[in-house]
């Protein structure tokens, strides 16, 4: 089920969050609310919403899990990237990332996450990616 919600003013980073579970999905948004440099502008929770939410909502990053229920976080990369999506497909796992960082890369991943211990850095690297923060 896609849901459009609006977590800051429609200023900051467009991001879209491809999360089934909903304590996961609840604990990000906690996460990005008041933020000025991020803007969640919906959730997917399926393959099948996700491929159709990055055309319709134009995120610029899209946080994708990799162990959907519905579907594969997998499928969403190479079919977000068939269909022309260049903004940032970063993965939120809590897979083995020695393994999977390399194939979610052949997928067209941009960037893999520890969903329980990456999250600073999931943070740091969207406020460089808004401009927020450089890169030295």
């Amino acid at each position: 089920m896609r849901r459009t919600i609006q977590t800051g003013e429609g200023k900051g980073m467009r991001v879209l969050l491809v999360e089934d579970s909903e304590f996961i999905r609840t604990q990000f948004l906690r996460l990005f609310e008041g933020l000025a440099f991020v803007e969640v502008v919906g959730y997917a929770d399926s393959e099948e919403d996700a491929v159709q939410a990055i055309p319709a909502l134009k995120p610029e990053v899209v946080l994708v899990d990799l162990n959907l229920q519905v579907g594969s976080g997998m499928h969403v990369l190479s079919r977000a990237r068939r269909g022309g999506y260049t903004g940032k497909l970063w993965v939120l796992s809590s897979r083995d990332p020695d393994f999977y960082r390399s194939l979610c890369e052949k997928h067209g991943a941009d960037g893999f996450y520890d969903k329980a211990h990456d999250q600073l850095k999931l943070l740091d690297d969207l406020r460089v990616l808004a401009g927020e923060k450089p890169v030295f």
